[in-house]
């Protein structure tokens, strides 16, 4: 079953500096319009692989839609028009984040970590127990 590559379409988009959000809708938009021309074809009485491969000729190629895309400024991200503060935000942001990490992580592993902190008491609760008995048993002997 051909379908065209979009995901080479995509790293190339993403490497050239255009906005993640226009790229992902892009790869959606484009995606949707091949299954669409595959859909009118088999309605129209073709099997799926001529169908299929009609719809490719139809979409046309996809390297000549990224550089489409990539002639459009408007669509490039914030970054490439603003190298100079991005070169600021982007580690100053990461900085601030960075707090944030073992929290986040705490909040995702929640019931892993519950599980850890559980057995660590259970753990203590042995030990401590068994001192205790060795202490009493040592004490009243």
């Amino acid at each position: 079953m051909p379908r065209p590559d979009l995901a080479d379409m995509e790293r190339e988009l993403t490497a050239c500096g255009i906005s993640p959000s226009y790229v992902q809708r892009a790869m959606t938009e484009l995606d949707e319009h091949f299954d669409d021309l595959v859909e009118e074809r088999v309605a129209a009485g073709q099997d799926r692989e001529t169908a299929e491969l009609d719809a490719c000729a139809a979409l046309g190629n996809t390297h000549d839609i990224a550089n489409a895309m990539k002639q459009r400024d408007e669509l490039r991200g914030w970054a490439w028009h603003w190298p100079r503060v991005a070169r600021v935000v982007y580690p100053v942001a990461c900085l601030a984040a960075l707090p944030a990490v073992p929290l986040m992580a705490g909040i995702h592993h929640a019931q892993l970590l519950a599980r850890w902190a559980a057995c660590l008491m259970l753990g203590a609760l042995v030990t401590a127990t068994m001192f205790l008995v060795l202490q009493l048993t040592i004490t009243l002997s």
